[in-house]
């Protein structure tokens, strides 16, 4: 308690936090929020959790440029059939199951993707050696980046992180700058696709770190708190399905993102299967890949491309076939470190039917 004395001397702190500073500490992306699809069917959450950060990721309403797809579009190209409504997602739907069906719709689209686990502290798959403080890290940081979204695998539920707040943990702190992480505590913000919850929840990380470090047969319900800790029924032993994904958009998007990417610079009009009336389909020069020193395993490999490089460079200039090539060389770098970090299983037996049947209160 301060003294009279020491009160008349006081003098209150003054706001020296900028901006810029405050959005490292509170950032919501509305994009992502616009991007959720909800409602959602019942039991559908993990597909209508994948549609939002489809549409997140390639669509005109985050950072792509590619039509908005729907639920109904996304199930029909996923081989579904209507009525939708009548479909038990629940016993089918699990993490593996999201990550192939990323995999198809970006197949189906044109469009190139990966998709990994961010945090996954037990069970197949689990990320060995990452820490709960690491893992927050690398979703803030994340969730500040338009080529990467979340999916948050939690008690019979997916749903989509899409912000976050770094609380100051001294009320003198509120418009303080550069403050540590053992000045804050962290709190995520999640987008909900069901319409019998609030259409977004804000969970502490503490409890979402929790929540992944449960083992069976104990486990935490995220969106019930207030029940703690719960020891489930169940012969399983060890092991948790929670867990964190990341769907990415890789940078490289293939030849015809890279010449619309090049009309668009040029002013010119892109044009899909067709020349202008009286322009000459270019021929590739002799020297076409001569602008390129290629030797060894290069050479061999611009040869198993059927001729890409030369037909790059004779169509869209020696600028375009460093960019084609640094593109190859880019997925092929993130396809030996995916491969290494065993981030993906399609084989994973545990993580299928990840989405239980409905409680007794008719949860989504």
């Amino acid at each position: 308690m301060i003294s009279r004395e020491g009160a008349e001397g006081y003098v209150p702190p003054e706001v020296k936090v900028t901006a810029e500073q405050l959005t490292q500490r509170k950032m919501l992306d509305q994009r992502r929020w616009l991007c959720i699809s909800r409602p959602q069917y019942s039991k559908s959450c993990g597909l209508s959790s994948l549609i939002g950060c489809w549409n997140y990721l390639f669509s005109t309403l985050g950072g792509g440029n590619h039509q908005p797809i729907t639920q109904e579009q996304a199930l029909t190209v996923l081989g579904f059939k209507p009525p939708f409504a009548e479909i038990r997602f629940g016993p089918f739907t699990g993490n593996a199951t999201l990550m192939r069906w990323f995999e198809q719709l970006n197949n189906h689209y044109g469009v190139r993707g990966k998709t990994y686990f961010l945090y996954k502290p037990h069970g197949s798959n689990r990320t060995l050696g990452r820490s709960s403080d690491e893992a927050l890290q690398l979703l803030k940081k994340g969730l500040q980046d338009e080529t990467k979204t979340f999916i948050y695998h939690c008690w019979n539920h997916y749903f989509c992180p899409i912000g976050y707040e770094d609380v100051p943990l001294k009320a003198a702190d509120a418009y303080r700058g550069d403050l540590t992480q053992d000045e804050v505590e962290s709190w995520i913000l999640v987008g909900e696709s069901s319409r019998k919850h609030p259409g977004m929840h804000c969970f502490k990380w503490s409890d979402i770190s929790t929540d992944l470090n449960c083992q069976m047969p104990q486990c935490l319900n995220i969106r019930k708190l207030n029940l703690g800790v719960q020891t489930r029924k169940t012969k399983k032993v060890g092991g948790n399905l929670h867990c964190i994904m990341v769907f990415q958009r890789n940078q490289w998007q293939g030849i015809t993102a890279l010449r619309e990417s090049n009309m668009k610079k040029s002013g010119k009009e892109t044009i899909r299967g067709k020349r202008k009336k009286g322009s000459k389909k270019a021929k590739p020069s002799a020297q076409a890949g001569g602008n390129m020193e290629l030797n060894g395993k290069e050479s061999a490999r611009g040869a198993n491309l059927g001729g890409d490089v030369d037909n790059v460079n004779a169509r869209f200039g020696s600028e375009s076939v460093d960019e084609y090539m640094n593109g190859i060389n880019m997925v092929k770098l993130e396809n030996e470190r995916y491969m290494k970090c065993g981030d993906y299983n399609s084989d994973d037996e545990e993580s299928e039917g990840d989405v239980e049947e409905e409680d007794e209160e008719g949860e989504e």
